[in-house]
C-alpha cells in the first residue's frame, strides 16, 4: 500500500507540531493561573489578570498590524535585497513597539484604576506591568517574523520557549515573594530571557535585520499592516474585554473567579489556533486550494471533544485546588467552552483574509465588533455579573463567526486565478535552529 504523499505528511506533521506548541502554552499558561490564583486569592489574581490582559492587548496596537502584514507580504517578496528591506523595517518598528507599548499599558493602568480597583496605580504594579509588556510585545512580533518564511517548527518552538520562561519566572517570584507585582515581573523577566536568546537565533537566519530600513518600505509596512489593526486590536479587546467590565462592575475579586474559567475554557482553542496557522499560510502562498467547510468542520469536531474533557476535569478540580471561593467558576467554564465551539469558523475565516492580504476589510471588521462587544458587555454584566460576561462571549463569537465566515465566501472566492506554483519561484530555505 502506498504512503501518503510527502506534501500531506509535511502538513499533517506540521499541524501536530503547531497544535502541540498551542497545548503547551495554553497548558503552561494554565498552570500559572491555577498557582497565582491559589497564591493570591480572587481579589488578587483579578488584578493580576488586569495586569496580563493589558499586557496582551497594548502590544498589537503599537505593532500597528505590522506582523500580519510581514506574514502576508513575506512569501510574495521574492528577491533578497526587497526581503531584508521589508525585514530591517520590521525589525525596526517591533523595537520602537517596545518602548510605546511599554509606556501605553501604564496609561491604561491608571486610567482603569478610579474605576476598578486602586492598586492598578501601585509603582512597583506599574514597573512590573511595564516589564511584562515588553515580553509580550516580543512575543507578539518575534514568531510572526518565522512564520511569514514558513518556519512554522522553529516559531512554534520558540514561541513554547518564551511562554515557558514566563511561567519558570512566575514560580520562582512565588517561591521568593509571592505577590501580585512580584508575580507580574517575575512573568516578564522570564519571557524576555527567553527572548534573548531567540534574537540571535532570528539574526542568524536572517529573519531579524538592524540594517537601516529606507523610509518608503517603513512606510509600506506601516500603511498596509495599520489597515489589519482593526482586526488584530479589535478581537483582543473583544476577547478581553470581558476582564475590564467586569472590574468596573463587580470589582477585582469577581474578575479573579472568573479569569479560572476562562483560562481552562481557552484550552480547546489550541486546535483552531494551530489550523489558523496553516490557512493563513496557504492563502499567502495561494499554492493549495482552501478548504474552509472542510476545515471548519473538522477543528469542531476537535474543539468539542476537547471542551467535553475540559469540562469535566474542570469540574472536579477547582474547588480542591483553589478552594470554595472559586466554585463559581465552574458553571461559568461551562459556557465558556460553548463560547470557544462558536468561535471556531472565525479563527479559521479570519487567518485567510488575512493570509489573504484582506487587511482593510478585516481591519473595519474588527474595530464594529469590538464596539459591539462594549456595548453587550456593559449590558450583560450589569443584568447578570459574571454569567452575563460569559453568555455575552457565546453571543460574540457567534457573530465573529458568521460575519466572518461571509467575508471569506464574498472575497476570498472572488480572487483571480494565481500562477500555478511550479511557475513560481520557491522561498529560500531557511536556516535550521
Amino acid at each position: 500500500m502506498a504512503g501518503r504523499p510527502p506534501v500531506i505528511r509535511s502538513r499533517r506533521s506540521t499541524l501536530a507540531l503547531l497544535t502541540a506548541s498551542s497545548a503547551v502554552q495554553l497548558g503552561s499558561n494554565m498552570v500559572a493561573a491555577l498557582l497565582a490564583s491559589a497564591v493570591l486569592g480572587p481579589h488578587g489574581r483579578g488584578l493580576m489578570v488586569l495586569g496580563v490582559s493589558t499586557a496582551g492587548i497594548v502590544p498589537l496596537l503599537a505593532g500597528l498590524g505590522t506582523g500580519p502584514q510581514l506574514r502576508a507580504a513575506y512569501p510574495s517578496t521574492l528577491t533578497g535585497t526587497r526581503r531584508r528591506d521589508l525585514v530591517a523595517s520590521y525589525t525596526w518598528w517591533s523595537v520602537a513597539a517596545v518602548a510605546v507599548a511599554a509606556v501605553a499599558a501604564v496609561a491604561v493602568s491608571a486610567a482603569c484604576a478610579p474605576l476598578i480597583d486602586p492598586g492598578l496605580t501601585d509603582p512597583r504594579y506599574l514597573l512590573a506591568l511595564s516589564v511584562l509588556t515588553c515580553g509580550y510585545v516580543a512575543h507578539t512580533q518575534l514568531p510572526d517574523s518565522w512564520y511569514a518564511a514558513g518556519g512554522f517548527r522553529s516559531g512554534s518552538l520558540w514561541a513554547i520557549t518564551t511562554t515557558v520562561g514566563g511561567t519558570v519566572g512566575l514560580l520562582v517570584a512565588v517561591a521568593v515573594a509571592p505577590a501580585v507585582w512580584t508575580l507580574l515581573a517575575g512573568q516578564g523577566l522570564g519571557m524576555l530571557a527567553a527572548v534573548t536568546v531567540q534574537v540571535t537565533r532570528l539574526r542568524a537566519a536572517g529573519l531579524l535585520s538592524f540594517a537601516r530600513p529606507t523610509r518608503s518600505d517603513l512606510s509600506a509596512l506601516l500603511r498596509h499592516g495599520v489597515r489589519a489593526l482593526g482586526l488584530t486590536l479589535g478581537l483582543a479587546l473583544t476577547l478581553r474585554l470581558d476582564r475590564y467590565v467586569l472590574g468596573a462592575i463587580t470589582g477585582a475579586a469577581t474578575v479573579g473567579v472568573y479569569s479560572v474559567a476562562s483560562t481552562l475554557g481557552q484550552l480547546p482553542r489550541m486546535v483552531p489556533t494551530a489550523i489558523g496557522q496553516l490557512v493563513n499560510r496557504d492563502a499567502a502562498l495561494t499554492d493549495r486550494p482552501l478548504r474552509p467547510v472542510r476545515t471548519v468542520t473538522t477543528t469542531a469536531v476537535a474543539v468539542v471533544a476537547t471542551g467535553a474533557a475540559t469540562v469535566g476535569l474542570g469540574w472536579l478540580v477547582i474547588v480542591p485546588l483553589l478552594g470554595p471561593q472559586f466554585a463559581g467558576a465552574r458553571p461559568l467554564l461551562l459556557v465558556l467552552v460553548v463560547a470557544e465551539i462558536a468561535f471556531v469558523p472565525y479563527a479559521v475565516a479570519s487567518r485567510a483574509l488575512l493570509g489573504a492580504g484582506r487587511m482593510g476589510a478585516v481591519g473595519a471588521f474588527g474595530l464594529l465588533w469590538s464596539a459591539v462587544a462594549v456595548l453587550l458587555f456593559v449590558v450583560a454584566v450589569g443584568l447578570w455579573g459574571a454569567l452575563g460576561a460569559a453568555l455575552a462571549c457565546v453571543t460574540l463569537y457567534a457573530g465573529l463567526s458568521v460575519s466572518s465566515w461571509w467575508l471569506l465566501t464574498r472575497r476570498l472566492t472572488r480572487r483571480p486565478a494565481r500562477e500555478p506554483a511550479e511557475a513560481r519561484p520557491r522561498p529560500a530555505p531557511l536556516t535550521r535552529v
